[in-house]
């Protein structure tokens, strides 16, 4: 396979799109949802001119200097013909519905000028305003990651009538409505009692083959079989649903078990972070928490797990979505347990040979990682497998799907 394509499979396909708006929330980050869309927008945007508008935090945008370094970042990663308009706001439900309807006129007057092929708007409360301005709305693809409600524990019963109509409205007057897999447009669709009248695209989560082939000439996985330790890690959000709490205990029972010392690194941050430092301190665990950090720098460390560990709980943005933690780790060549989540299904992953299963249980979890650590064999199997399997989740392909379904 040659060099270009050694992760991914490359398109050739072009669509004559000249100008894209892109309305998204934080992008100046470093948490997933950011990097997603970073990456993402580097593929859709590349040999085409961008006007993007991200909404930023109110506290970051006070530190002045930690958001030009953010700016310079993304335009280091972005096509040169790129404009980025950072916009501070408090990042809620109610301020992104709010919001959409102040600036869509502004928007219908800058697509007036510029005259965009396309708007891309990730979250349907940011596209509220837009879809109301026919104009605009026949041309605008709003992406929906997830029944956004579900992952709001405090605010469910407030939020739940605002993402349900802003969901209808996007269903109704979308030219395109991209989702991350077929499994959450079913659940969408149940959830909202509606179908939406518009196209439809698939959209998950991705690799960027450039810097995962770069990641992986810097270190090597031979490195790890030189440490007198295992490292079993987590990457992401430190979110209540995610199961980090769950790996903790986890790792407190193999610790006497193994032939080596276990350390636990966390790759992230989050709202959990203090209770899994708690909870680390109590069972006495060897843990590192990085906070959030710079992709590149993630995925080094990442790298270097002899096992990711993905314990999320069932919930509907877990059974339909695939986190993009688990396709980096396929195309760097590190083993993954996870949830036995539908979407590991519906995509056809088999057990002990693209992935292993597990419950979000300690017991399960401490079975599974010390049958992937005592037995390399399995392990390799199931790099090699997994690395094959990431091949349709590289941007390029992505990419190539959003604008064959624009230009079909």
């Amino acid at each position: 396979m040659s060099g270009r394509s050694a992760i991914c499979c490359y398109s050739n396909m072009h669509c004559r799109l000249r100008r894209i708006f892109v309305l998204v929330p934080n992008i100046i980050g470093y948490s997933g949802n950011a990097v997603n869309e970073k990456q993402l927008i580097k593929h859709l945007c590349r040999d085409r001119y961008c006007f993007i508008i991200a909404f930023t935090p109110i506290t970051k945008m006070l530190r002045l200097k930690e958001v030009r370094k953010h700016i310079n970042e993304l335009k280091s990663v972005l096509p040169k013909n790129t404009v980025i308009i950072p916009l501070p706001i408090p990042l809620t439900p109610m301020s992104f519905f709010v919001v959409s309807i102040l600036i869509a006129p502004l928007i219908w007057i800058v697509d007036k000028l510029l005259r965009f092929d396309l708007l891309y708007v990730r979250l349907s409360l940011l596209a509220y305003g837009i879809l109301l301005v026919r104009s605009l709305s026949q041309k605008t693809l709003v992406k929906l990651m997830a029944i956004m409600e579900d992952e709001d524990l405090v605010w469910r019963r407030i939020v739940k009538p605002i993402y349900s109509l802003t969901d209808r409205i996007a269903f109704s007057k979308a030219f395109i409505i991209g989702v991350n897999s077929p499994l959450l447009l079913k659940k969408l669709v149940l959830r909202r009692r509606t179908l939406p009248k518009g196209k439809v695209v698939w959209v998950p989560p991705g690799v960027d083959r450039e810097k995962i082939e770069a990641i992986k000439r810097v270190i090597k996985s031979s490195e790890r079989s030189k440490r007198n330790y295992y490292v079993v890690g987590f990457v992401g959000l430190l979110a209540w649903w995610q199961g980090v709490d769950i790996l903790v205990k986890t790792v407190a029972e193999i610790k006497d078990f193994l032939d080596k010392p276990v350390k636990l690194l966390i790759v992230g941050d989050g709202p959990e972070r203090r209770k899994i430092e708690f909870l680390c301190r109590e069972l006495k665990v060897d843990c590192t928490i990085t906070g959030f950090i710079k992709h590149e720098e993630a995925l080094k460390l990442m790298k270097e797990l002899d096992v990711l560990v993905v314990p999320s709980i069932r919930m509907s943005t877990t059974e339909s979505n695939i986190p993009i933690k688990v396709l980096e780790a396929w195309a760097l060549g590190v083993p993954v347990i996870a949830t036995r989540h539908e979407i590991y299904e519906f995509i056809g992953l088999k057990n002990f040979e693209d992935i292993v299963f597990c419950e979000p249980e300690p017991e399960d979890i401490a079975h599974k990682i010390l049958i992937l650590l005592s037995n390399e064999s399995l392990r390799k199997k199931i790099v090699e497998k997994s690395s094959k399997l990431v091949e349709r989740f590289c941007y390029d392909r992505i990419v190539a799907n959003i604008l064959n379904t624009i230009c079909r």
